[in-house]
């Protein structure tokens, strides 16, 4: 039993070391900070969200129903005229979450126990979890009043009321609006399949990205370990050209797999909106109409910002590479990599960019990988000058690291540079000092 417990102390003195112990608090401390962001996004969403009615009949029941609204947590903005399109793209341009209209009539209809049906335009601006929670709440304030009224009718106790009358006297005629667009079909649907299109992309890009940047890392720790690395820099080509051939090289193999994946994207989006299974017509002709597709320069523009993002992530894993002692190593290197592509991934997922604080807001713009989970969403809302922006901005931080990763390997510091200083223990227990290729060993008494 003794021999067992000294050959797991061994294990754990090699296993449990600060490379290891470092991406573990690295997730932790990052969970932690995503955990204090969405709780304080669902405190924003949870605050009374802007409403706008209008309210064309002026009468009592219809400002009953305005009131309504506020008691389901609404801040309402009332008119009583003006041009129903007119006061959608006003709200839209304003931060507001949906239009609420009421007809003309609307009061007679109901004493008359008519069904009466309103309009409703649920405006759409972001596509997280959160920013798409507004889109529901209209059928909340839609439930409130229908009880209201069938509340009124069972107190006036006519004779021979329909019981269907009763649980829904109002029904909405629903409308989706991004931008200066609107057209006619059931949120919810809508929101469904865009988010089938977003989802799919930071899943992909993330695997992509990993197995890129896995590549390139492997590929220097591999030459390094197996000494092939010094034979390499003594040839007559120059150092800036080797770092440049292998960062072109991993770009050909990074850039056939971003052709791949968009032409996946492709055919995978084009069955979404092609097929009429779970999805009515009426959503899809809505869907084509709001732009919520990609069309050429839609697939350019995303295909230009995940090859970005794709760079990146080379330029970075060269430099972390250069770090790694050997194969075994890379894993551990690359670890903080791919927690700075998780990260923004699951900031976006959740929160609505648009009403994020301005710290967290410009956070999320400085991590490059956010650009390509947040370019679908700028894409469908026609916000193409941040798409654009995110690219220009990825490859300006692409040049700048690729420059630090040449003049790495312009020096010899890439055969020395390594992070690898844990202890190892022996029958005296000691120390290795390892300094260009000179390895000393100090016994301790």
């Amino acid at each position: 039993m003794r021999r067992f417990f000294v050959v797991l102390k061994k294990e754990l003195k090699e296993m449990v070391t600060w490379q290891t112990l470092v991406p573990i608090l690295l997730i932790m401390v990052i969970y932690g900070f995503l955990g204090r962001v969405i709780n304080q996004e669902q405190k924003k969403q949870a605050s009374p969200q802007p409403v706008t009615v209008v309210d064309l009949d002026h009468s009592q029941t219809s400002q009953m129903l305005a009131g309504i609204l506020t008691k389901v947590n609404f801040k309402v903005t009332t008119y009583t005229e003006g041009v129903v399109d007119d006061i959608v793209r006003k709200a839209a341009s304003e931060k507001g979450t949906a239009v609420l209209v009421i007809p003309q009539g609307f009061e007679a209809g109901i004493q008359a126990q008519h069904p009466q049906k309103v309009q409703t335009y649920t405006i759409m601006r972001n596509f997280s979890f959160l920013g798409m929670q507004g889109t529901f709440r209209l059928d909340a304030a839609l439930n409130a009043m229908n009880e209201y009224v069938g509340d009124m009718y069972i107190r006036t106790g006519a004779p021979g009321l329909d019981p269907g009358i009763v649980k829904h006297a109002i029904s909405a005629q629903s409308f989706v609006t991004v931008g200066t667009t609107s057209a006619e079909g059931n949120p919810q649907e809508i929101v469904n399949v865009v988010m089938q299109q977003t989802m799919i992309i930071p899943i992909v890009l993330f695997l992509v990205i990993i197995m890129a940047a896995q590549m390139i890392a492997a590929s220097i720790a591999g030459e390094k370990e197996n000494k092939t690395l010094e034979t390499l820099l003594s040839t007559p080509v120059g150092r800036g050209a080797l770092v440049t051939a292998k960062m072109m090289a991993s770009g050909i193999v990074a850039l056939v797999s971003a052709a791949a994946y968009m032409v996946g994207m492709k055919s995978y989006m084009g069955s979404l909106i092609g097929s009429s299974g779970g999805t009515s017509g009426t959503a899809i002709q809505a869907i084509q109409k709001l732009g919520l597709v990609f069309d050429l320069r839609g697939y350019l523009l995303l295909g230009l910002s995940v090859f970005a993002s794709i760079m990146v992530a080379l330029s970075i894993a060269v430099i972390l590479g250069a770090f790694a002692e050997d194969l075994k190593s890379v894993q551990i290197i690359i670890m903080p990599l791919m927690m700075i592509v998780l990260l923004p991934y699951l900031i976006t997922m959740f929160i609505d960019i648009n009403t994020a604080s301005a710290v967290l807001k410009w956070l999320i713009y400085a991590i490059p990988f956010s650009h390509p989970f947040l370019a679908a969403q700028f894409i469908f809302a026609h916000n193409f000058t941040m798409v654009v922006a995110g690219i220009i901005y990825q490859f300006v931080l692409f040049f700048a690291l690729a420059t630090a990763a040449a003049r790495i390997f312009s020096t010899d510091r890439i055969l020395t540079m390594k992070l690898n200083t844990a202890r190892r223990g022996s029958g005296l227990g000691g120390w290795t000092l390892q300094r260009e290729g000179i390895s000393l060993r100090i016994r301790r008494k």
